[in-house]
């Protein structure tokens, strides 16, 4: 492994996605701060490769250098240019109980990078797809390569999005063969953050088991190192709706048009998550109606929130898709041609609940973490009755993805059970995280907690 190169690497994500957040004015603690850098700085820089392409620049380690650089300085010139003004939150050290948790979390987080780093890539969707548009981009300098020579009929993976084959191309030149490693970024800066988010929520005993208790999720954990788009793609879209709530709290335009931003990240991962960020617009028309906006300007926001995530569609279809594969793809063969029949939609809905989440086949793949947000919700309906923003939004979009999906299988029939739509189902599980942090239970749980033990210390200072 090449340290120096991971290091420049890890600096250009830090750097790049840095700046983005300066430039949306988005404020937050350090920790949260620093991961979502990362998170968003890993994303934007799998467009060096593709520039260069469209540029006719040959790929080699030192144009990617040099194309890392430039678009480093010009995303993150925002944060270079008020470099003084830059502020971190106060941070606060974990609680001496804390730690035992950090510690597991380390160990598993460890087990994941490591496997990341000793193993090649091996799903199916990669070695036919992106992973081997990457290495042959590798091998002879550019992405139009000889693999499209090979018959490629029995597949459609090298049609995908340029994310994944953008960053092999970057991590295969600089830091090591296999790649990938930029995965164990995404996956331990997303952890991180969760933590946090749970931390300002919860008692920190309560925070450390929930942590646990979503990091183990048996697929989930398994596709922190097994490459593939959608664990990226639950993480962006996780983002999207998290910063809708802060949009919520404050009406910040700036966290309006980030969370649009995010949501545009999570579409040039995965192109059909598009359908399901057309149906945010309706949450978003309703709080922007509370606001009292008037029409004109609401539309006008409504066609700016779901522009960019379209924008982002434009440039995977039509820019890489396009310019880079060398085969016809018409999306118009690929949608349903009976869509007056809406039974695909139903028998879909009824196969995630029968199949996916309410079957043994389901304990495997999401352990016990669907049922207990189950069993919480119906806990707070029944004692709570109220719920805030966070909830509802995270609510929302819980609802967004659990009809989204089979709408989706709807009007595209690649959209299978057993492989998208049972990894898709992924993006409930961090909205269903958000849920509980807030939920009226676990947060009257805190408070009780939180009494007992300062009751203690008053008692051992007597």
């Amino acid at each position: 492994m090449n340290i120096a190169g991971f290091i420049f690497v890890f600096v250009a994500h830090f750097i790049s996605g840095s700046g983005i957040l300066r430039l949306f004015k988005i404020n937050l603690p350090v920790i949260a701060t620093i991961c979502i850098s990362i998170i968003t700085g890993v994303v934007v820089m799998s467009l060096a490769p593709c520039l260069l392409q469209l540029a006719g620049v040959p790929i080699n380690q030192l144009s990617v250098i040099t194309a890392i650089v430039i678009l480093t300085s010009f995303t993150g010139f925002p944060l270079l240019k008020n470099i003084r003004q830059f502020r971190f939150h106060k941070f606060l050290w974990p609680e001496i109980y804390e730690w035992p948790f950090i510690a597991i979390f380390a160990i598993l987080l460890f087990i994941s990078a490591w496997r990341c780093f000793y193993y090649p890539p091996t799903p199916y969707d990669m070695i036919s797809g992106p992973e081997l548009l990457a290495e042959y981009a590798v091998r002879e300098h550019t992405m139009l390569s000889s693999v499209f020579n090979i018959d490629l009929h029995m597949t459609n993976n090298y049609f995908k999005s340029p994310f994944i084959t953008g960053l092999q191309i970057i991590y295969k030149l600089l830091v090591c063969p296999f790649g990938q490693i930029w995965l164990s970024l995404l996956y331990i800066s997303f952890i991180i953050w969760l933590y946090t988010i749970a931390r300002e929520k919860l008692h920190p005993v309560l925070a450390g088991l929930l942590m646990l208790f979503f990091i183990t999720v048996p697929d989930l954990y398994a596709y922190s190192f097994l490459m593939l788009y959608d664990f990226s793609n639950m993480i962006l879209f996780f983002c999207g709706f998290y910063f809708i709530t802060k949009y919520l709290e404050n009406k910040g335009l700036n966290n309006f048009i980030f969370s649009s931003f995010l949501f545009g990240l999570a579409t040039f991962i995965r192109n059909e998550t598009l359908v399901l960020v057309c149906m945010v617009l309706p949450l978003m028309a309703i709080s922007l109606y509370r606001q009292k906006i008037n029409s004109a300007r609401m539309i006008r926001l409504l066609l700016l929130f779901i522009s960019i995530p379209a924008a982002f569609y434009f440039i995977c279809l039509d820019i890489f898709v396009k310019n880079f594969i060398p085969v016809h793809f018409d999306l118009g063969n690929q949608l349903n041609s009976h869509l007056s029949d809406f039974s695909p939609f139903f028998d879909r809905l009824r196969d995630i609940n029968s199949e996916l989440i309410f079957s043994k086949f389901g304990m495997g793949s999401y352990g016990y973490f669907i049922y207990f947000f189950c069993g919480l919700l119906l806990l707070d309906l029944v004692w709570k009755r109220r719920f805030d923003k966070e909830t509802i939004v995270s609510l929302y979009g819980i609802l967004v993805v659990y009809f989204g999906l089979p709408f989706l299988g709807y009007i595209l029939p690649l959209v299978d059970l057993m492989n998208t739509t049972k990894r898709g189902l992924f993006k409930l599980l961090p909205l269903m995280f958000l849920y509980i942090c807030n939920s009226g239970a676990l947060i009257q749980l805190s408070a009780i907690i939180k009494k007992w033990e300062a009751m203690a210390v008053n008692k051992n200072k007597v």
